[in-house]
């Protein structure tokens, strides 16, 4: 039921895709990407108090000033832990208006500005690409990581300068991005890493370690962890362990998400070659998925920040997804992959939407206010 609503966008989105293969007009093209910039900035720009992350960006909108910002990069706001860049956005809204839900817009607009831009460089079918993005972390960004989201979405642009070898660029674009959320400063060492043509052996080996690691629920970064700091004392190993206790004996290693990783993973071994000839630059997103996997399987025993950290790579998805379609030579198998493509993403867009906490609310028609949303969310956080 919670889910309608987002399934109906991704269904949009499709037809709008399908429309853009049978036309060569660059006319309707643009009237499609059109089209798809209204409904996202409708959809997420107008959205109420959706998920969870409102409930900390809420208050802090309320009380924000300009004598709040910090433009430490490294000094949090000591009342909620915000970098300078977010705070300065926030200050800037709050002087124009005390309404929140325009500093979800403005978040908005700057959201789909940095991903079209982001799109049209790479790739042709817009419309296809919303729904790639939306199923693999656009969803959670546009809705539950204000901050992620736009440092992701700098990043992403950055990523033209590292391909041209351009560091002052890359290095500045980072920065900003980190002003934002403070984990963008994990990508500058990337510049370094994956602008490279590894061996797909190489890949593949480092592949399959990860997928032992998560598989037997391996321990590694604990025992090394412990190992070195163990002779700080007892308490460092007593937080270790109780920061993971649980962890390692919860996740679901089956799950549709494993299987999705490890489809992915196959493929693009399977493929190497393919999705070289196809662009060259594919060798940065094949090496951000691979980031991506060990982040999240290497890093499986603290979930949480296996979650956060593998999301700052989730963006491989978002060109590897759409440049595999173009890897099959027959084209009942891409027709086939393009049924699959369709069905999955409904699928794990329903499994990302169906708590209470999804429930959408748009402020043009209404939306709920900040106390009936908390309300419904402290009741279903205590079920």
């Amino acid at each position: 039921m919670y889910s309608i609503p987002y399934i109906a966008i991704i269904i949009i989105f499709g037809l709008l895709s399908l429309f853009w293969i049978d036309t060569d007009s660059k006319n309707n093209k643009q009237a499609y990407s059109l089209a798809c910039i209204a409904i996202f900035i409708f959809f997420f720009g107008f959205r109420g108090f959706i998920c969870d992350d409102w409930i900390n960006y809420y208050p802090a909108f309320q009380n924000c000033s300009f004598d709040k910002v910090s433009f430490n990069l490294l000094e949090y706001n000591i009342e909620w832990g915000f970098e300078p860049g977010f705070t300065l956005l926030m200050a800037i809204c709050k002087a124009l208006t005390n309404n929140y839900h325009f500093l979800v817009f403005i978040c908005t607009l700057i959201n789909v500005s940095l991903l079209l831009f982001f799109f049209k460089k790479r790739l042709d079918n817009i419309p296809l690409s919303f729904v790639i993005f939306l199923t693999f972390g656009g969803y959670v960004m546009s809705t539950n990581l204000m901050r992620n989201s736009i440092a992701i979405l700098i990043f992403v642009n950055a990523l033209t300068y590292l391909e041209q070898r351009k560091l002052l660029p890359y290095i500045g674009l980072c920065i900003l991005a980190a002003t934002f959320h403070v984990s963008a400063l994990l990508y500058l060492p990337l510049y370094f890493i994956i602008n490279y043509r590894y061996n797909k052996y190489v890949y593949l080996g480092l592949f399959i370690i990860a997928n032992a690691i998560f598989l037997l629920h391996l321990p590694v970064i604990t025992i090394i962890l412990t190992h070195i700091l163990g002779d700080v004392g007892g308490l460092v190993q007593m937080k270790i362990e109780s920061y993971t206790s649980g962890n390692l004996d919860e996740m679901k290693t089956l799950s549709i998400g494993y299987l999705e990783r490890l489809f992915t993973g196959i493929m693009i071994f399977c493929y190497y070659d393919k999705l070289y000839e196809l662009r060259e630059e594919n060798k940065v997103f094949i090496n951000l998925f691979l980031l991506y996997i060990l982040a999240s399987f290497m890093l499986s025993e603290f979930s949480e920040i296996s979650l956060r950290v593998s999301n700052l790579f989730i963006c491989a998805y978002w060109i590897i997804w759409i440049d595999m379609m173009e890897c099959f030579s027959i084209k009942n198998n891409r027709r086939l992959y393009i049924c699959f493509i369709s069905l999955y993403c409904v699928i794990k867009m329903i499994g990302n939407t169906n708590l209470i906490t999804s429930l959408y609310d748009n402020v043009l028609f209404g939306a709920k206010s900040f106390e009936e949303r908390l309300y419904i969310h402290n009741r279903y956080s205590k079920q």
